[in-house]
């Protein structure tokens, strides 16, 4: 279950047993053979009218695989309740699902739609029928599980039949379901004993001590309400009882269940009696936990003695985990037995044991029943330093959605006020790209802890928070100095174990030293924080990928595409293996990357697919970048219909969020797609209406920014041309003052191709050679691919030799591939060389121009040329001078040892 983003409380999972008294009825198991045969089967009616029981008896009868799933309110989350879902699912094929389950792992979670089809589709591996039972449906309130299921039960698995018991109707489309016939319902009406049922029931229990008179009128005073007549056959326990108990049953039906609980209750001894009703309070309960919450008065009584006791008097409970031993009472039972202890405890008693449960919950590592409890207890302080104390465990393991569930269960007035907890709802915000609330809050923050009475160790680790997250701030403001300053702040300042934070404050140290052109000093920080740090303690994954991190960050902005695909390579590995879901999306993204720029598209479509499906991305930014990615990619390969869903899923994303940089994101890839099919006006809409300035820093994939700049420059318009010409000197000097290489290549490749447009050829060259010199050792392909033909020209102008000529020959072959164009070659049984075409010179070689660069690798003179030709020697001069200007040298020797370099010749 590691790649589930919630731990798995495993006795939610595990069926009812059934118990000893059930009776077999019949006409309902008769309906049975309806489940296999409808995709959905709802039992609905009361609490106590056994739902449950009646399904366990079904799934013992239909000989198909089945599984099971008790929800709770808290259930109601999307991400819990599928993971859930298929947690149970697991239990019967343990590696099924992992597509869904690597897409519950961004921090923003794509659309219901998207879930249910993978879901459907994943389905598909069960072999035979598969019953899933969802009981206590009622606690859910959500309106994405309900379209979700909605979705899976309009096109479902054909071996899916979903089994939902709940107290009302779910918010489904029942009538829809009904009228298509694929709807099995059983309702209170069917449920209710009969008299003939009840008599079957009661006389199991009491035998003969009860008369027909007296089972008529228990039939009638309970309706034939099945739980009501459990308890009548518990307060009933000897002969003399029955009639009394049946005289004083209440005439009105819903009065029953108090007296007969009362009844139970009064045949148990004090001890005993006091003890369920401290337990009752317990969702679930076990024999130490129980023991936990016993005063001292009831020594004599052992937790295991009363779990025993309930089991055996059949007190209503439910085992959940044979092997932990875990159980639960009926819903109905415990809450009779909760309505009777605010009488006989009191208020006070119980917000005791609600925080004893709370500290017993916090010590085994159940984090969320502990928090609950001590919100049950009235105690939001209490809650809130449960969530304080586990804030390092909580960030070191990345468990970002448990956070948001835990701070959403607080009172507000809790979380406004206090600093450690605005400093987790903080990091919150950072995971999920929402910045203007992050800076916000840290205001918030820095004025509470100017003000608070706390422990001096305490508010200097909170201080250390803080400066971990402002410098990140700083950064974002391209304040190198103030970014540096602050994260050393924080390493000084946070303990050892906030491992999760002294390792963001590390890149933004890392990072920010680069950026103030400091590359060296950036590495050697990291090289001497991996040598420090002990690569095998507690949670050492946490921080050795984050120094991972930074140095693939430093790398990518210093276009170091060979160094960046090394060590994104052990990101990933190390951060699979950790499930830090959140540092291996930024590892896959750069690794896509470093793909996309060298030209290996089919390894970026091979990441992207394999990384969205079974790995999923945990950060909203760069599960966004991710998208980018994916989309360009498909587009170059020609799969425009790909790329226009993968765009389609970026707008819908940003816009169910409602998150700004993703909003911007997914409308910049809209006009750069838009660009590259052609539809300029299109593009130079979004371009018209986009603010690029003030400049922020360009660490991941794709930037709007250069975005602009491309769309500024490919159009031939005047006022384009003009805006271009204002803007690309202010990007160069801002990417030039901050050191990021890797956009100022495409910067200065773009400022070359608008100086050729304009005219200045030779200022064009020598601006297309400092990009070239930039991106050689980075072996950067589709950056100036991507800019378009109209480099063509300029890249033949070089006056380039050994690597720099080989490499601009990879940029000019990969011009050709991207043309379509098929590999026109000039072959004549009387030459021993072989000329291709290539894109990439101001215009191709025509056929004999190419026999005669042929002839001149071979060494022959201009004599010996025409004579082979059957052409004059000043003609063989024209054709060969035609050449030189082609390839831009000046000559012969030049012509042929350029031509070897550009694979213009095949041996």
């Amino acid at each position: 279950m590691q790649d589930l983003p919630i731990p798995i409380f495993r006795a939610k999972l595990y069926p009812p047993p059934m118990a000893p008294d059930t009776i077999q009825r019949q006409r309902l198991l008769s309906l049975a053979h309806s489940v296999v045969q409808s995709p959905l089967t709802l039992l609905s009616a009361p609490a106590g009218y056994g739902k449950s029981t009646l399904v366990s008896q079904w799934l013992e009868s239909l000989g198909c695989k089945s599984t099971w799933l008790s929800l709770g309110t808290e259930d109601s989350d999307f991400r819990q309740f599928l993971s859930y879902v298929i947690a149970a699912l697991r239990s019967v094929k343990p590696d099924s699902f992992t597509v869904t389950a690597g897409m519950l792992q961004p921090a923003t979670l794509p659309g219901t739609k998207k879930f249910a089809g993978t879901f459907c589709n994943e389905f598909e591996v069960f072999e035979g029928p598969i019953a899933l039972v969802l009981d206590d449906f009622h606690h859910i309130s959500s309106s994405e599980i309900d379209d979700f299921l909605d979705r899976v039960l309009r096109h479902p698995p054909r071996n899916l039949h979903l089994i939902i018991v709940s107290r009302r109707d779910p918010a489904l489309s029942i009538s829809s379901l009904r009228v298509k016939g694929a709807l099995c319902e059983v309702r209170m009406r069917q449920l209710a004993f009969r008299e003939d049922e009840t008599r079957t029931f009661i006389r199991a229990k009491l035998d003969h001590a009860i008369t027909e008179n007296e089972i008529a009128i228990l039939q009638e005073r309970t309706e034939g309400w099945p739980a009501a007549l459990r308890l009548a056959s518990l307060a009933a326990v000897d002969p003399g009882s029955t009639a009394s108990l049946i005289d004083q049953l209440p005439e009105d039906s819903q009065a029953v269940r108090t007296y007969l609980l009362q009844e139970v209750l009064a045949n148990q001894s004090s001890e005993i009696r006091e003890l369920l009703l401290r337990i009752a309070f317990l969702d679930q309960f076990c024999a130490e936990l129980c023991e936990s919450l016993m005063p001292d008065r009831f020594a004599s009584i052992s937790g295991r003695d009363l779990v025993h006791h309930i089991s055996q008097a059949n007190l209503f409970s439910i085992g959940l985990d044979a092997r932990d031993g875990w159980y639960r009472f009926h819903h109905l039972f415990q809450a009779m037995l909760q309505d009777q202890a605010v009488t006989d405890l009191g208020n006070e008693a119980i917000r005791d044991i609600h925080l004893h449960a709370s500290t017993w919950f916090e010590q085994h590592g159940f984090l969320t029943e502990a928090i609950r409890h001590a919100l049950r207890a009235d105690r939001a302080d209490t809650a809130a330093d449960v969530i304080s104390r586990h804030r390092n465990e909580i960030m070191n393991h990345e468990r970002w959605h448990q956070l948001s569930i835990w701070l959403r269960l607080l009172p507000p007035m809790v979380i406004e006020s206090r600093p450690d907890l605005q400093l987790l709802k903080a990091r919150v915000f950072r995971t999920t790209g929402q910045n203007t609330e992050l800076v916000q809050t840290l205001d918030h923050v820095e004025s509470l802890l100017d003000a608070a009475d706390i422990d001096s160790g305490i508010k200097s680790e909170l201080h250390g928070s803080l400066a971990s997250m402002r410098c990140s701030q700083f950064y974002v403001e391209s304040d190198g100095e103030g970014a540096v300053g602050a994260a050393r702040r924080a390493l000084e300042l946070l303990p050892p174990d906030d491992l999760a934070e002294r390792g963001f404050a590390m890149i933004i140290l890392a990072v920010a030293l680069q950026m103030s052109g400091d590359v060296n000093q950036a590495k050697s920080t990291i090289y001497a924080a991996m040598a420090d740090f002990p690569a095998d303690g507690d949670d050492s994954d946490t921080y050795t990928t984050r120094l991972l991190a930074a140095l693939f960050f430093i790398q990518w902005m210093d276009a170091d595409l060979k160094g960046l695909d090394l060590v994104a390579r052990q990101t990933v590995e190390i951060s699979t293996r950790a499930d830090l879901w959140e540092v291996l999306s930024c590892a896959v993204h750069m690794q896509a990357a470093v793909h996309y720029q060298t030209n290996n598209l089919s390894a970026v479509e091979g990441d992207l697919r394999e990384f969205f499906h079974k790995k999923s991305i945990a950060s909203a930014e760069f599960y966004a970048q991710s998208l980018v990615i994916s989309a360009l990619a498909s587009e170059v390969l020609g799969n425009s219909e790909d790329a226009h869903q993968v765009a389609e899923s970026l707008h819908e994303l940003a816009f169910r969020t409602g998150n700004p940089y993703l909003i911007g994101l997914s409308e910049a890839l809209a006009a750069e797609l838009a660009m590259r099919r052609g539809h300029m006006a299109e593009a130079l809409k979004w371009a018209s209406q986009y603010q690029p300035e003030p400049f922020v820093p360009m660490y991941a994939f794709f930037s709007p920014q250069l975005c602009l700049a491309k769309i500024l420059v490919l159009d031939d318009s005047v006022d384009s041309r003009e805006r271009a010409q204002a803007y690309l000197p202010r990007l160069e000097e801002y990417l030039a003052r901050i050191h990021n290489k890797r956009f100022l290549i495409e910067t200065l490749a773009l400022r070359a191709l608008l100086s050729d447009k304009t005219g200045d050829t030779g200022r064009a060259v020598e601006q297309l050679g400092s990009a070239v010199a930039l991106a050689q050792p980075g072996d950067f392909i589709r950056l100036f691919v991507d800019i378009g033909p109209g480099l063509l020209p300029l890249l033949s102008r070089l006056e380039l030799k050994g690597e720099k000529l080989e490499y601009v020959g990879r940029i000019l072959a990969a011009f050709q591939s991207q043309s379509g164009q098929a590999d026109a070659v000039q072959t004549d049984t009387k030459f021993e060389v072989t000329i291709k075409d290539i894109a990439g010179l101001p215009e191709n070689l025509s056929p004999r121009e190419k026999e005669v660069l042929a002839l001149l690798v071979e060494r022959l003179t201009n004599k010996e040329i025409g004579g082979r030709l059957f052409i004059s020697t000043a003609t063989v001069k024209r054709h060969a001078h035609s050449i030189y200007e082609k390839l831009n040298v000046k000559g012969r020797r030049e012509a042929v040892a350029k031509a070897i370099e550009l694979g213009l010749i095949i041996d």
